[in-house]
């Protein structure tokens, strides 16, 4: 209550796919506190935007979103290799410690006799 408010302002594509700037107001009396347009954003805040498109592949189109594709499908890939191969080990695991178990019976019975 009483603090400044901002909005985000949607504008035409132009490099970024959905370049938005940002204006600051105060609430109390809707004074124009800060206007930020995306052209004149600091360094820092134009690499977050970069960095944000080209991670979810919206720069290259179709080309960019086939390649963040692939390497999404390639993550669950591994996953489920890597549950896999845990569920095979496990498996095999709880197979050596029956079979131990069944030769300890065994042998315990040939020496009793």
């Amino acid at each position: 209550p009483g603090g400044p408010v901002s909005a985000f302002i949607q504008e035409p594509p132009t490099w970024h796919p959905s370049p938005r700037s940002v204006l600051t107001l105060d609430a109390a009396t809707a004074d124009l506190l800060k206007w930020e347009p995306v052209s004149g954003a600091n360094m820092g805040r134009q690499l977050r935007l970069r960095a944000r498109v080209l991670h979810t592949g919206e720069v290259g189109g179709v080309i960019g979103q086939l390649i963040a594709g692939l390497a999404s499908a390639g993550g669950t890939f591994l996953v489920w290799t890597g549950a896999s191969l845990a569920w095979r080990r496990y498996r095999l695991w709880i197979a050596r410690r029956r079979s131990v178990a069944h030769d300890r019976t065994d042998t315990e019975i040939v020496s009793t006799s």
